[in-house]
């Protein structure tokens, strides 16, 4: 089976879930009915591409490593491209491409994920502005090195990030 055979190709959102104008950047995702813990609120797809191709993009785009070294990128005109990042994310991975709620979610809350769950490049960064008291105030690909951010989101990283992880847990 070949990397692009393995992956999704094409996303999935909750219908609890609608694009709104967020506090934290431009347009983001809202929860439209109460959302229980465990429930999945997305399932990520796209284009397999590498590296060197994911190197060669120009911002905005959303990606996420599936693999060391392959990633998907995610159709711009979806709406699951607008889920916001927070360091204090209402939503983690259940599996590389599977999304759920982290917690219960109420009507009007914005869904958010924490890029570095799924961000398996090293040297990517970006600024964070989200409003939680535990912003880390730039998110990194290497933060999945933090042990707090280990401790808190345990097994709910993608599939490349656990692998990295695994060797360090006790």
């Amino acid at each position: 089976m070949t990397a692009v055979s393995r992956y999704p190709t094409e996303c999935w959102l909750t219908p609890s879930a609608e694009v709104r104008p967020s506090p934290i950047e431009g347009l983001g995702l809202f929860a439209t009915a109460e959302i229980s813990r465990g429930d999945v609120v997305m399932r990520l797809g796209g284009r397999v591409i590498d590296d060197a191709t994911l190197a060669g993009l120009t911002p905005p785009y959303s990606s996420l490593t599936v693999e060391d070294g392959v990633h998907l990128l995610i159709d711009p005109a979806h709406p699951v491209r607008y889920g916001n990042h927070s360091c204090d994310p209402n939503l983690w991975h259940d599996d590389s491409t599977t999304v759920v709620a982290r917690r219960p979610v109420m009507p009007g809350e914005e869904l958010s994920l924490d890029y570095a769950t799924h961000s398996g490049v090293e040297t990517w960064t970006m600024s964070c502005r989200c409003p939680s008291a535990l912003c880390r105030g730039t998110v990194t690909g290497a933060d999945w090195r933090l042990a707090r951010l280990q401790s808190a989101y345990g097994d709910h990283w993608v599939t490349p990030l656990s692998r990295r992880i695994g060797p360090r847990r006790g």
